[in-house]
């Protein structure tokens, strides 16, 4: 149920993601590391700030998303503890 934005790459492929609310039509998105928080990019939740409304959460590496996918939903970053982080869901509940 979710909205999804077609992703037009430099070197001419394309991929579909998850698109948050916000996203507009010709917005730049970066992966990674290094990417700045910024509305649709996607980075480790260490690199992002605590308050943040977040979606698409992936909980192991490598294996995608798997948290706050459905249409108008989002979590919240509440804090973050050594590896791990406090996330409040969409339906309350928190998660670490």
């Amino acid at each position: 149920s979710a909205r999804i934005a077609l992703i037009n790459y430099k070197d001419g492929e394309k991929r579909y993601i998850l698109a948050p609310l916000g996203l507009k039509v010709g917005d730049p998105i970066e992966s990674g590391e290094e990417a700045p928080v910024r509305i649709g990019n996607a980075l480790p939740l260490a690199r992002i700030p605590v308050g943040s409304t977040v979606h698409n959460i992936e909980l192991t590496l490598g294996r995608g998303g798997q948290l706050a996918r459905s249409a108008g939903t989002s979590a919240q970053l509440l804090a973050k503890e050594g590896d791990y982080a406090v996330i409040r869901m969409p339906s309350g509940e928190l998660r670490r």
